[in-house]
């Protein structure tokens, strides 16, 4: 089996977020997955091998299999291309724990197809606002998605400040947190930082499956439905969203960056 590392939602090498991708002959036991998955120690690894439609696609952080991810998506799409798995005019199908996924090639561009996210506005939960480090004077509005809380400050500079307690954060329910603001610099219209500890992930560099939940929460408040993103962690990294009914489409670039193949010992572990 090989791996490939991939930046996605970047135009340039060690920038966005990088996932590996695993090339699979077939199914393999959840617990070899989440062997290499923790090898690998990246936010995400992305399983993916051949089904009849399309590709079966599963994702793992290092410590937990999670339902739904973007950058994974996009940098599986990425590799299927740049390997000549597939064209560059046929689009990916995932058959994954989030329904079907397709991806589409435009150019230097990937378009993901994902489920649109809608967070209702909720109290926060214990913990939140003190595990963000932040008074509650600077929260807007805190709401919660399907699979994570979302909180609106009042300023992009108080989003980019955030150091935040991990430890509280572990604590609060869901997958992650979202924290979003409107944006300051010209050319993006929002920005946003995604903390999951509880999945092992401190700080996701660029979360797709978070802006599945931001793309209609600043639907609502701006009253439109395309947007240009950024992603203020320290790689930082561009999300185009557009907001699509039920469905959101998110684009963005990818770059590989290594390949990895398991040697002859990895191999021989029984991961099949």
């Amino acid at each position: 089996m090989k791996l490939e590392v991939i930046d996605a939602f970047a135009d340039r090498p060690f920038a966005g977020n990088p996932a590996a991708v695993c090339f699979t002959p077939g199914a393999l036991k959840e617990t070899a997955m989440r062997l290499i998955a923790r090898e690998m120690n990246l936010s995400e690894t992305a399983f993916l091998h051949a089904v009849p439609d399309g590709f079966s696609l599963r994702w793992f952080t290092p410590v937990a299999e999670v339902a739904l991810c973007g950058h994974a998506t996009l940098a599986a799409a990425h590799a299927l291309w740049t390997g000549g798995v597939l064209d560059a005019d046929e689009a990916a199908r995932f058959q994954t724990l989030s329904g079907v996924l397709v991806a589409r090639k435009d150019g230097d561009w990937i378009e993901l197809d994902f489920p649109a996210l809608t967070a209702l506005g909720e109290a926060a939960p214990a913990g939140l606002v003190e595990g963000l480090g932040v008074a509650a004077g600077a929260v807007v509005a805190v709401a919660r998605s399907t699979h994570d809380y979302l909180v609106e400050l009042a300023d992009e500079a108080t989003v980019r400040a955030l150091r935040p307690d991990f430890g509280r954060l572990a604590a609060v329910p869901g997958r992650g947190v979202i924290v979003t603001a409107r944006a300051a610099v010209p050319g993006y219209d929002f920005v946003s930082r995604f903390f999951a500890p509880s999945v092992g992930v401190n700080e996701d560099p660029v979360t797709g499956s978070a802006h599945c939940a931001l793309g209609p929460y600043w639907q609502a408040r701006l009253g439109r439905s395309e947007f240009t993103a950024y992603q203020a962690s320290e790689r930082g990294g561009v999300v185009k969203v557009a907001v699509r009914g039920e469905r959101v489409l998110l684009r963005g670039q990818a770059v590989t960056v290594s390949r990895v193949e398991l040697t002859a010992a990895a191999a021989s572990f029984p991961l099949g």
